[in-house]
């Protein structure tokens, strides 16, 4: 192959052909490919012979058209929790073409117990987690708050603010459709006065040098809700913006180190992304609640509500990966 083609592993979300142009990553891609760097975007992996190819889609212009083609490096960004068996036929299929974020790395992070244990080190401020259900009352009272969440869980389903002399389940639905996962309790931190939950999302991603690099972070901030989702009504705005400068450098310090500790694990040089998620406490100190090996819509909430601020920098974020998973093939 002439260019470095990534395959951007993706389900099958949209039916006929929409314009490219409505999606962020759209303008950033045609840099890419005068860079010599194919995109395709798709979920169909051949094995042909001793090759890899991917059957999708690419952007031409304004328009996604049909591609298929060998490619050299996967970027991971497929429902495997909801799509297990088609996530199984894509490993198989992909024999030894490197993934970034690698799978073992995706379920440390999808796994909120153990990725804690890896994380946890005195550079770190992290909440105590336990999971052992017959001390959930004893713990709980000592804390006075909580929150219970499943081990396995995504986009902060089944996570629950939980009190002394609450009744708390041993398992809780997670992402997956009717299945239920151990339930986990996390020390609860309080909010800033006049907050119900503050949390930040810090978005580190890889260089093509191989270094980190801090994105602008995004608040996530709500009156009424101690559980802070932009679906249920959380406002996202700058960090930079609303939080001590002192918040924002230790917000960054903890991720740097936090990076640097997965990647030790199995694979680490494909680790592309992670989304840190921190809350703050009464002094504004930042507590690292979870990692998440597939980000998204953070930094896009706020290119869309101030895109001369930060249109550009979400539109380098998304091609960022694809940049460094390029690279390793050269």
């Amino acid at each position: 192959m002439s260019e470095v083609v990534v395959a951007v592993l993706v389900p099958p979300i949209h039916s006929g052909s929409p314009k490219a142009h409505s999606f962020p990553i759209a303008k950033a891609l045609q840099n890419l490919k005068t860079d010599g760097i194919l995109t395709v975007f798709g979920f169909d992996i051949k094995r042909v012979n001793n090759t890899v190819w991917i059957n999708g889609k690419s952007i031409v212009r304004s328009d996604f058209i049909d591609c298929s083609t060998e490619i050299s490096i996967i970027h991971d960004r497929f429902p495997s929790q909801i799509r297990s068996e088609h996530f199984s036929d894509i490993q198989s299929n992909a024999g030894n073409i490197p993934f970034g974020n690698p799978f073992s790395t995706t379920l440390l992070c999808r796994d909120k117990l153990a990725c804690q244990r890896v994380l946890e080190t005195p550079a770190i401020n992290m909440p105590e987690v336990i999971a052992a259900p017959d001390d959930f009352e004893s713990t709980l009272a000592d804390w006075g708050l909580g929150f219970i969440k499943p081990q396995f869980g995504a986009l902060g389903q089944g996570v629950q603010a939980v009190k002394p002399n609450t009744n708390i389940p041993h398992f809780l639905p997670g992402v997956v459709p009717n299945r239920l996962e151990p339930t986990i309790l996390q020390r609860g931190i309080y909010p800033p006065s006049g907050w119900a939950g503050m949390s930040v999302r810090q978005l580190m991603q890889r260089t093509i040098g191989g270094s980190w690099i801090a994105r602008t972070a995004v608040l996530r901030r709500s009156k009424k809700e101690s559980v802070v989702n932009v679906s249920r009504g959380a406002e996202a705005v700058p960090a930079i913006d609303f939080l001590p400068s002192e918040t924002i450098h230790e917000i960054e310090r903890q991720s740097f180190v936090a990076c640097s500790i997965l990647d030790k694990e199995a694979k680490g040089q494909y680790n592309v992304e992670f989304g840190l998620d921190f809350v703050i406490d009464p002094e504004y100190r930042p507590w690292l609640i979870e990692v998440n090996s597939r980000p998204r819509g953070r930094l896009e909430n706020l290119a869309m509500t101030d895109p001369d601020r930060f249109l550009v920098e979400h539109q380098s974020a998304c091609v960022q990966p694809i940049r460094y998973l390029a690279s390793l093939c050269r």
